[in-house]
């Protein structure tokens, strides 16, 4: 990051703004988008398996097996891929402290709870604490014995491990945690007033990241007014393709539960461009010189990873082939052949990838053409 007064330039070293934290910031929004997918998944689930009224007002129909399948899966693989994301994301934001293990001490430390620092690493730890609940209550317990689904494979894993150990598979790692499954699960309106509170902390978790960085208010591209609201965007997007991915490797592509959280994203990302866009004229139009220089990086130095990358690449061209699978799928017959139903699948499965690389391209550019910003300091 260089500071410029005048003629003189001071240049600050950026070493640890580098993929790691972008990284980081992107991990942390799928985390919390596959949480709430896997949440409005399992009230799907849910509605179908009690018959609701709400059900019915939400077309949540009993006598899809298909919808009743992918919605389990989608689930599942929601909340396994939130407690994946923040655990892999945590050890890429560790690795930039000096001294890792004293982050263990915030308890005591982080008394400041006016900065986001803190505020963001206590909804951390308790997102993480709901998030490792919820996925042992979704893939363990005596009555999920006899599931399927590729969801599933954590407990297919430690059920290899079971197998293979010294000890006996019948008192192993799986029955320990159906065990504990069990024993902790609560009824079924404390689930939901659990995944409720869950749902708030990820929607959290996501946001932080924006407001931790707009605090630095000398840096315009990360304005308050526009950062936390596309990254609040961008983290659900990438979490819905995240879960509807797996939900996708697990047969699920042609039911009514993918194509729902895929229009969904759809109508996410256009709100989502919308507000880059908004983001793009403010710089254009501030008398900020450091404004403008921002924007003229974006579209100069970052110009392959914005534009191309996050533009291109990782909104529109994942939402125009959302469309157009979704046209082939929705009314023509092209899905009741084996190689039209492979058609879709991979259409949807590359959808959604795209649109997890636009995630992680978007908090790259959101750094780096930040950190080779010129900022007017008062005095240099």
């Amino acid at each position: 990051m260089s500071v410029t007064g005048g003629s003189e330039w001071l240049w600050l070293p950026h070493v640890h703004w580098a993929q790691f934290i972008a990284l980081y910031l992107f991990l942390g929004g799928t985390a919390g988008g596959a949480y709430v997918t896997s949440s409005w998944a399992s009230l799907m689930k849910s509605l179908m398996d009690t018959d609701s009224w709400l059900g019915k007002i939400l077309l949540a129909r009993t006598d899809d097996d298909e919808h009743r399948y992918a919605c389990a899966e989608t689930a599942r693989w929601g909340s396994v891929l939130s407690v994946l994301s923040i655990a892999v994301g945590g050890v890429a934001l560790l690795s930039h402290l000096g001294a890792p293990l004293r982050a263990l001490t915030f308890p005591v430390l982080f008394t400041n709870f006016g900065s986001w620092l803190v505020i963001g690493t206590w909804v951390i730890v308790l997102f993480t604490v709901v998030a490792a609940l919820e996925t042992l209550w979704l893939h363990f317990g005596a009555n999920l014995q006899s599931q399927s689904g590729l969801s599933m494979f954590p407990r297919r894993i430690l059920g290899w491990i079971d197998g293979v150990a010294p000890w006996s598979a019948d008192r192993g790692i799986v029955w320990l945690l159906d065990t504990i499954a069990d024993t902790t699960r609560p009824p079924s309106r404390v689930h939901g007033a659990f995944r409720l509170v869950g749902g708030a902390l990820a929607l959290l978790l996501i946001a932080y990241t924006a407001m931790l960085l707009s605090d630095v208010a000398v840096v315009p591209l990360w304005e308050r007014t526009y950062l936390p609201f596309i990254f609040l965007l961008s983290g659900v997007s990438t979490g819905i393709s995240a879960a509807l991915l797996g939900t996708v490797a697990s047969g699920g592509a042609l039911t009514r539960t993918n194509h729902r959280f895929c229009l969904t994203d759809d109508a996410i990302i256009v709100v989502e461009l919308v507000a880059i866009g908004l983001l793009v004229s403010y710089l254009a139009s501030s008398p900020d010189v450091a404004a403008n220089v921002t924007e003229t990086a974006l579209f100069g130095t970052y110009g392959l990873e914005f534009v191309g990358g996050v533009l291109i690449l990782g909104t529109g061209l994942p939402v125009a082939l959302s469309i157009t699978v979704t046209m082939l799928h929705q009314f023509t017959d092209v899905g009741e052949t084996l190689w039209g139903e492979r058609l879709l699948t991979g259409g949807y499965a590359l959808k959604y990838t795209l649109v997890l690389v636009g995630g992680f391209l978007l908090r790259y550019v959101i750094l780096m053409a930040a950190v080779k910003t010129p900022l007017a300091v008062p005095g240099l």
